[in-house]
């Protein structure tokens, strides 16, 4: 302040100055005069540079933590970067091997339809021939039976045969067999095979007409009964052929 002072006087001692008015220098001495208060300004302004000072410092301070957070950011977003190029890659090549794991899936699953379509046909196949087998099995044992049930017939024949040839022998002889039964006789009916039956009553004569279940029978001849020891008489029947 005294510096103020004394540069004005100075200046105002200059020549070729022209006085200045004594209120205005009046004013500008009060407004540069020493007082008590420069201290406290003094001590105020110092106490605000170091404020400001402590301010800046932590202005710095956080300047530098922000740089460093910012620099901690940068590299976490390269990082994720590259990882996120890396998971897009792995995902690429799963995405890859999956569609190719999926082609197979499919032509695997087109075989096995294939597989099952041929097994189902040879199901098929299989149920047809086993039917057909035991349709088969069926008629062999139809025909077993029927070939048993022929070679019965044929020896119940041939043991009519031995006893009509017995019979005939007897008659050529001129023995005269027993006297036949009056109550019941047995019928050897001819058609598709031989069949005895045993009727009631006395045997029709040869040439009579006989009425059975299936149908008109004619009597062409009598002998005995092929039944060892019996004393009926026998006759001989055939299928009389239907009337128009």
């Amino acid at each position: 302040m005294q510096r103020h002072a004394r540069n004005d006087r100075e200046w105002e001692q200059r020549p070729g100055r022209s006085a200045p008015d004594e209120s205005m220098r009046g004013r500008l001495r009060g407004l540069f005069a020493p007082s008590d208060a420069a201290d406290a300004v003094a001590e105020l302004i110092a106490e605000r540079g170091r404020e400001l000072e402590e301010r800046s410092a932590q202005i710095r301070k956080a300047v530098e933590e922000l740089e460093h957070r910012e620099e901690r950011a940068r590299e976490l977003h390269l990082r994720v970067e590259q990882i996120l190029r890396d998971g897009a890659a792995e995902l690429d090549l799963r995405q890859a091997e999956l569609s190719v794991r999926s082609a197979e899936l499919e032509t695997r699953e087109t075989a096995v339809e294939h597989a099952e379509a041929s097994v189902e046909d040879r199901r098929r196949a299989l149920g047809a021939v086993e039917l057909r087998a035991a349709a088969i099995e069926r008629r062999a044992e139809a025909l077993r039976l029927r070939e048993l049930e022929l070679e019965h017939r044929a020896g119940e024949l041939a043991e009519l045969a031995r006893k009509l040839d017995d019979i005939g022998r007897a008659l050529d002889a001129g023995v005269e067999p027993p006297q036949a039964r009056e109550d019941e006789h047995v019928a050897l009916v001819s058609g598709d095979g031989y069949e005895l039956l045993v009727r009631s009553g006395p045997a029709p004569a040869a040439g009579d007409d006989v009425q059975l279940d299936d149908g008109p029978y004619r009597c062409v001849r009598t002998t005995r009964s092929p039944y060892p020891g019996d004393d009926r008489t026998c006759a001989v029947l055939e299928r009389l052929p239907p009337v128009d």
